[in-house]
């Protein structure tokens, strides 16, 4: 279980990063209000810098938010079953989780690897370039992998009789 709380460590370090991106998102935000409506001046580059920070805080958080189990489902059928059949049915849907993580990871791949060959930039002023920040699409989402791997392993562990960990940072 040692390197499942390593994959866990990862995803946390990811949502440290995320946690900052909307920090800077914010600040810059309000910078880009704040020169639009007192000064009359507004920027060039406030949109484009918090899109692809927007896409960083998805792709570096989506790991943990999953490991967390504090992601968007519907607990309508798994909500009144025991910590084992949640457990098995979760299981049961590894493959699905797998199937659109790996799809995830391979055209992220790709869409990282043509921005980088053509030397991408965004259609703006600004025209930052995209390769960095699409590279979060297949980094986030092997991480995400590695997590869901971890969930099915804890998974399997309890649907096969043993105890669930004791999970002291679950919010």
């Amino acid at each position: 279980m040692d390197r499942l709380k390593s994959i866990d460590r990862i995803s946390g370090w990811l949502s440290v990063i995320s946690s900052w991106t909307l920090l800077a998102m914010t600040l810059i935000v309000g910078f880009e209000v704040a020169s639009r409506y007192l000064f009359n001046s507004p920027t060039i580059w406030a949109w484009d810098i918090n899109v692809q920070l927007m896409l960083l805080l998805l792709m570096f958080g989506i790991s943990e938010a999953y490991r967390r189990d504090v992601h968007v489902r519907v607990d309508i059928l798994t909500g009144a079953l025991s910590p084992r059949g949640r457990a098995i049915v979760d299981a049961l849907y590894a493959p699905v989780f797998f199937l659109i993580t790996v799809i995830v990871v391979w055209t992220g791949w790709e869409y990282f690897h043509q921005a980088f060959e053509r030397n991408q930039t965004a259609p703006t002023i600004l025209a930052p370039l995209l390769w960095p920040i699409k590279f979060t699409i297949p980094l986030g989402g092997a991480v995400l992998l590695l997590q869901g791997l971890a969930k099915l392993i804890r998974d399997l562990h309890v649907a096969f009789g043993g105890e669930p960990e004791a999970s002291e940072d679950r919010t």
